[in-house]
């Protein structure tokens, strides 16, 4: 094996951990805010805090992608995200609402500022198999999402706690950092650009509308599911679902996405105008939202064409970002 292709092998195997870790710090929360709220004492108050803080905070970190990426170079950053992640992984486990709050606050900023390193990454990494990559982590993704949903419930019942429950998550961050470490060491030529180049193609995406338009469907595409994964479950227990069965269906909500993102990213590419594509899933998405808002007996449905919509849209607004960007700052700064 020639250094180029351990260098590719071990990119993907991070970018597969990487993609492992990006949705279960959050996702698994929502199940368990009936536990958090009996165990630690947590008001009505501070459970929606703690639901909506890493939500406001997608659209915060996001924006530091971009500074982030000029300061560190790309694959330095992505390093310096992994490890916040983890840290604030461990000492959010301390309890009590401060430790709690303070550190899904980081968690929200960092997977912010991954989720928009991820499609540049992918770009300068495998630039040869960029469909077919894009597919593999935005699949990983919807499982990651599905299954730290559904089993946040009974690992909590089976490892004793919230805490051992949230923290089975710390084995794929930990691996992710593994695997990146010698990858974050290297500098990709196409990441090293002159400030007034920088700034050129920052004016460029400022003034376009088009590009405005781009990084409000990604912006809204990862609030909106993010919310969903902090606020269906609640909405569920609320509704009379126990929360093992809220779990549940939020996993079912996000499994959608295992084929559908991955088919849709092999062949979103041969579509020639994503418009309609664009209008038409993200209709699914609000129609699932409007059936759980009005009538909750239609649970599984709801979930269903929510995750759809979901699953649709995620890859849809990578193609976006990539074929608008003309270069991998380009990428960032859309993505953000």
């Amino acid at each position: 094996m020639t250094k180029t292709q351990k260098h590719s092998a071990l990119a993907l195997l991070a970018l597969i951990f990487i993609s492992l870790v990006l949705r279960p710090p959050i996702g698994a929360m929502g199940p368990l805010v009936d536990e958090l709220q009996a165990v630690e004492g947590l008001s009505l108050f501070q459970v929606g805090l703690l639901t909506s803080l890493p939500v406001v905070c997608f659209g915060i970190g996001a924006f530091a992608g971009p500074a982030l990426v000029k300061k560190l170079t790309l694959n330095r950053a992505m390093m310096w995200v992994l490890v916040a992640l983890f840290v604030a992984m461990v000492l959010r486990s301390f309890g009590g609402f401060i430790p709690l709050i303070s550190f899904t606050v980081v968690i929200g900023l960092a997977i912010a500022i991954g989720n928009v390193l991820i499609p540049t990454i992918v770009r300068e990494q495998f630039p040869e198999k960029l469909a077919l990559v894009t597919g593999l982590y935005v699949t990983l993704l919807a499982i990651s999402a599905s299954l730290s949903a559904t089993i946040a419930v009974p690992s909590s019942n089976l490892l004793g706690g919230w805490r051992m429950a949230l923290a089975i998550w710390l084995i794929p961050t930990a691996l992710a950092i593994i695997f990146w470490a010698p990858v974050s060491k290297v500098s990709v030529h196409a990441e090293v650009t002159t400030q007034e180049t920088h700034a050129e193609e920052r004016r460029a995406v400022l003034v376009s509308p088009l590009a405005w338009a781009i990084v409000a469907f990604f912006g809204l595409q990862s609030a909106g599911f993010y919310a969903i994964l902090n606020w269906l479950p609640s909405l569920l227990i609320d509704r009379g679902f126990s929360a093992m069965d809220a779990g549940s269906l939020l996993g079912l909500c996000t499994s959608i996405g295992i084929p559908t993102g991955f088919l849709i990213s092999m062949v979103i590419n041969k579509f020639k105008s994503l418009s309609w594509i664009s209008v038409i899933v993200s209709t699914f998405t609000l129609t699932g939202m409007v059936i759980l808002l009005v009538a909750p007996d239609q649970a599984v449905l709801a979930c269903v064409v929510t995750g759809f919509g979901f699953a649709a849209t995620f890859p849809l607004s990578l193609t976006l970002v990539g074929s608008r960007a003309s270069t991998s700052t380009q990428t960032t700064q859309l993505s953000a």
